[in-house]
């Protein structure tokens, strides 16, 4: 019955609609699934390490940390050179092949006791060390010193690979000279903030530069840097690299992506289960229990201590949040040295898979019955979903999903709304559904919560927070452009958890302020007391930044907050085709203008937030202010940290 009703030229013409509008959109808007394919990436890693089925780290991978087990034993949350001078002596007592210090000992910095650390590395012989390139002639960049030797680097052809205009951040030229070889430790987060890859190679002035990981394993396993042939930006073949004990060398081609980057085959979170040769450098300088044997491995030392977090050093990955830079470097190694690698495997593959299964979905929807139409569609979808994760954790492919997924999702919408709808409905329909399809996080509140879908949202109580830093626009007139990038990553970072911590939702940033709203829990009117809460933890985290700030010399840091209570409109505002959940209303521009007219590390308030929350904190009456936009003048106060 179905089937005389079903025109097949009609379904596969207009699944060849949706497919042309899929893959258009695609081209048109690449990134825009960017997130959610990185979090389907980072899904596959959680899957693998829950199978047990992540590489092992090679035994010929060591750690040394100075994490907070050291510095507690040592008294001291800054070493003076001369202890990192005798920890690298150590280190070499235990003849490593190689000694990956990621620490970088600047000419800017204090110079004392800077021999007792060249010393060292001399009598070591074989320790790499870090530098961080820059890709702008700007200022900051210096072009590379004769130190770093680059004249005896292999030759690069421009645009072969990821050019380097200099030197940003470098180690003292003592240092340059007498190390076994220099890596540059250059790693940029996705979009979404996650370190998931590491660039390989760059191109400094002609010459090839590796990766501090790369430079590492080099002087290890005595591999020439000559024998690296760099074919273009995401063609790298290691020639004649070194099997290990498992065979002769052979040629390595590494599976990159098209910027030059090396996807980490990560083996697991931080943990000795996952990294077994790892060691407390307060255990190797007080020879606790005896001094490892290091022999034939590369140690790589690096400060793992959650007080170094603060430049940089710790970055979230796939399967950690809060995971040692040092380790992201010596996972990549551990890939070169297994053999095993993620490997992306090509769009072009998505597109022909998604075509064979998109074409049994169609086939389905004119053959069979609604029932069969549905197990088919649907077993296609988990088929392939169970194929993408299984070749992950067994083989390390690297599938493409959205590419396929969503045109199958696509085709089998189409398919579906041809046969219970009316086709003249088809266009707007489907455009619905696609949209709907492709904003997953969101359809998932609006099942939970279907008032979201109500344009204008709700009317509620609620509590606002508006923050803003304190002459951020003179900083930013002054500092250097990563200088800036820095404050506010800390700074965003730091207040988004402490808002998430009290439930609350980061509405947007603006420029250098943040807007968050807190919503009552239910019944419970606790908005204002958590926003409150809130605001004194992101004042007391602004003073520990200014005083670290003014230690190192820096911009001093303040803050501002404005909170205010009343009632909004929550939901989705906006356009039909979007779905943003928001706040509007005029207590939100009240929640600015109590921040722009308070004092730096002030939180103030107006009546209603004090009414709620003055049987807990002490408030004190600023009197009444005219208010920009506001007819009246408003009570103002102004809260402090004491309880009442």
């Amino acid at each position: 019955m179905e089937r005389r009703i079903l025109s097949l030229r009609t379904l596969i013409l207009g699944n060849a609609l949706v497919l042309a509008l899929v893959y258009s959109l695609h081209a048109l808007f690449p990134t825009a699934l960017l997130g959610f394919e990185l979090k389907i990436l980072d899904s596959r890693f959680q899957a693998r390490q829950a199978l047990g089925l992540a590489p092992a780290f090679s035994e010929q991978l060591v750690h040394i940390n100075i994490d907070s087990y050291s510095k507690d034993q040592s008294g001291d949350s800054l070493w003076e050179k001369k202890v990192y001078a005798k920890l690298i002596q150590e280190i070499a007592k235990g003849y490593p092949e190689a000694i990956a210090c990621d620490i970088m000992f600047v000419e800017w910095a204090d110079q004392a006791d800077n021999a007792s650390v060249v010393n060292a590395v001399i009598e070591a012989g074989n320790l790499v060390s870090p530098f961080l390139f820059s890709e702008t002639a700007d200022a900051a960049s210096q072009p590379p010193p004769q130190a770093m030797g680059l004249t005896i680097n292999p030759r690069l052809a421009p645009g072969s690979a990821r050019h380097a205009t200099g030197v940003l951040v470098g180690p003292i030229e003592d240092l340059m000279e007498h190390s076994a070889g220099l890596g540059f430790v250059n790693l940029s987060p996705d979009a979404d903030g996650v370190i998931r890859r590491v660039p390989v190679v760059v191109e400094m002035s002609g010459a090839l530069v590796p990766s501090f990981f790369l430079q590492a394993l080099a002087i290890q396993l005595d591999y020439d840097l000559e024998n690296i042939s760099v074919v273009d930006r995401s063609h790298i073949i290691l020639r004649d690299f070194p099997a290990g004990s498992s065979g002769p060398p052979r040629d390595l081609p590494l599976p990159l992506d098209e910027d030059g980057n090396l996807i980490v085959n990560f083996s697991g979170p931080l943990s000795l289960k996952n990294y077994p040769h790892s060691y407390s450098a307060w255990d190797l300088l007080k020879k606790t229990p005896a001094r490892p044997d290091f022999s034939g491995k590369l140690v790589f030392l690096a400060d793992t201590s959650p007080q170094n977090s603060q430049y940089g050093d710790i970055s979230p990955m796939p399967l950690d949040n809060a995971f040692p830079r040092a380790y992201i470097w010596s996972n990549a190694a551990n890939s070169l040295l297994a053999g095993a690698f993620v490997t992306p495997v090509g769009y072009g593959f998505g597109v022909i898979t998604a075509l064979l299964l998109c074409t049994l979905v169609v086939l389905a929807a004119w053959r069979f019955n609604t029932v069969w139409f549905g197990v088919i569609s649907l077993g296609s979808l988990v088929f392939y979903s169970a194929i993408a994760f299984g070749s992950f954790a067994v083989a390390g492919w690297l599938l493409p999903v959205l590419s396929v997924l969503l045109p199958l999702v696509g085709v089998y919408l189409f398919s579906s709304i041809y046969r219970y709808a009316q086709l003249e409905r088809y266009e707007g329909i489907l455009e619905g559904s696609l949209k709907s399809y492709l904003s997953p996080v969101l359809m998932d509140r609006i099942k939970s919560d279907p008032g979201l879908l109500k344009l204008g949202g709700n009317r509620k109580r609620i509590t606002v927070l508006f923050s803003d830093i304190v002459d951020f626009t003179s900083f930013s007139d002054q500092a250097d452009p990563q200088e800036i990038q820095d404050v506010l990553e800390t700074h965003f970072s730091d207040a988004a958890s402490i808002i998430f911590a009290e439930d609350g939702i980061v509405d947007k940033y603006l420029g250098d302020g943040i807007l968050a709203f807190f919503e009552n829990d239910g019944e419970n009117l606790t908005s204002a007391v958590r926003a409150t809460r809130c605001a004194l933890r992101m004042q007391e985290r602004a003073i520990e930044l200014d005083r670290l700030y003014r230690s190192q010399n820096r911009f001093p840091f303040a803050i501002r907050i404005g909170l205010a209570t009343g009632y909004a409109s929550v939901g989705n505002i906006g356009p039909a085709e979007k779905i943003d959940y928001t706040v509007i209303g005029s207590v939100v521009n009240l929640a600015s203008r109590l921040q722009s007219g308070g004092e730096p590390g002030s939180v103030v308030i107006e009546k209603d937030t004090g009414f709620f929350i003055k049987d807990k904190y002490h408030i004190t009456s600023l009197g009444q202010r005219a208010l920009k936009g506001f007819a009246d003048p408003v009570e103002v106060y102004v809260v402090d940290d004491s309880r009442a």
